[in-house]
C-alpha cells in the first residue's frame, strides 16, 4: 500500500492561487487590489473620461418592450403610463390602425370595468365582432356565453371577493394542518377566528 503525503488530502483549487494570497498578504493596505494583482503583469489601467462614458451609454439601446408589456400597457390609464410608454403606444396606433382600433376598444372596456358601466357592453360587443382581430372577437364570444353574469358584474355593487377570500382562507388553514387534523379541530380554528 502507497503512503499519501501529508498535504495531500487537503490539496484543492485554492492551492494554485496561494503565491496571489501570500503577495496579498504582505502588500500594503492601501494599494487597490487591481494593482498589486496586474501591474506585474504589465497592464496599465486607463481612467474613463466623459467621452468614453458618453460612448458607451449610447451603445446600450433600449431593447424594444415585449407583446406582453405594450398590452399590459393598453389596458392602463393615459396617467398611470409614463411619457415614454404614451409616445410608444402613439406611434404604433399611428403605423397600424388595426393596433390603433384594439387600443380604443381596449379603453372602452377597462373604463366599463373600472366604473361599472354594464350598459355599454352591448354597443362594445357589436364594436368588437366589426373588428378583425381574432382574439378580440374570440374573448367577446366567452362574454357572450355568460352574457347575464358579465353584465351583473359591470353593473350591480356586489363582489365575490369576500367569498373568494374566505375560501382562500379555509384552504390556508386546512393546508396549514398537513392532513393531521380532522374536521373538529378545522372547525374550532375557523370558529375561533370567525
Amino acid at each position: 500500500m502507497q503512503e499519501k503525503a501529508p498535504d495531500e488530502d487537503k490539496c484543492s483549487f485554492f492551492f494554485l492561487y496561494e503565491p496571489v494570497t501570500q503577495k496579498l498578504s504582505t502588500t500594503s493596505a492601501g494599494e487597490p487590489l487591481y494593482q498589486v494583482l496586474d501591474k506585474p503583469r504589465g497592464f496599465k489601467r486607463v481612467e474613463p473620461t466623459p467621452e468614453t462614458i458618453a460612448t458607451k451609454k449610447d451603445a446600450q439601446v433600449r431593447r424594444p418592450p415585449t407583446a406582453l408589456q405594450v398590452a399590459r400597457w393598453m389596458t392602463f390609464t393615459e396617467e398611470q403610463r409614463l411619457d415614454w410608454q404614451n409616445a410608444y403606444l402613439a406611434r404604433l396606433c399611428e403605423a397600424d390602425p388595426m393596433i390603433a382600433q384594439t387600443f380604443t376598444l381596449l379603453q372602452a372596456f377597462a373604463t366599463m370595468l373600472r366604473e361599472r358601466q354594464g350598459a355599454r357592453l352591448d354597443a362594445w360587443l357589436a364594436q368588437v365582432e366589426e373588428q378583425e382581430v381574432t382574439e378580440l372577437k374570440n374573448f367577446a364570444r366567452g362574454l357572450q356565453k355568460d352574457y347575464d353574469a358579465v353584465k351583473a358584474g359591470l353593473t350591480l355593487p356586489w363582489s365575490q371577493g369576500p367569498v373568494e377570500g374566505h375560501i382562500h382562507r379555509l384552504k390556508l388553514l386546512k393546508r396549514q394542518s398537513y392532513g393531521r387534523a380532522g374536521f373538529q379541530t378545522l372547525r374550532k380554528r375557523v370558529l375561533r377566528r370567525g
